[in-house]
């Protein structure tokens, strides 16, 4: 599959994601949007998400050979894909933290679990 095709399909995997959200909001019998709330931010936003979906899929293709199903899950899937990549950057800030529920602080600050041998 050429490059321009795996973009294509990320986009449609953004899309087919947006129209079930907007689907959603409709079935509901609102609009996502009031009077003063104008529809600009929520289109830049939307058009931001088939962008990455499409940009992701791309630097997917762009790796390897890929299918049509490949490429649309990458688009579907682009937003966790962003958010997994960016907790992998050391010092960033998520909200995301690991639980350290029945853990202990060792005299060094680190985070060990109880039953754990401190090694020196």
């Amino acid at each position: 599959m050429q490059l321009w095709q795996c973009v294509m399909w990320g986009v449609f995997g953004g899309v087919a994601v947006e129209g079930l959200e907007w689907s959603a909001v409709m079935r509901r019998g609102r609009w996502p949007w009031n009077k003063r709330l104008r529809a600009g931010p929520i289109i830049v936003s939307v058009l931001i998400r088939l962008g990455v979906g499409g940009v992701l899929a791309g630097a997917v293709g762009a790796s390897g050979p890929m299918s049509q199903l490949s490429a649309l899950s990458v688009g579907i899937a682009a937003p966790l894909i962003i958010e997994k990549m960016a907790q992998q950057i050391p010092g960033a800030e998520s909200g995301n933290e690991p639980s350290t529920a029945g853990a202990e602080r060792d005299g060094r600050g680190a985070v060990t679990r109880a039953g754990e041998a401190n090694a020196l």
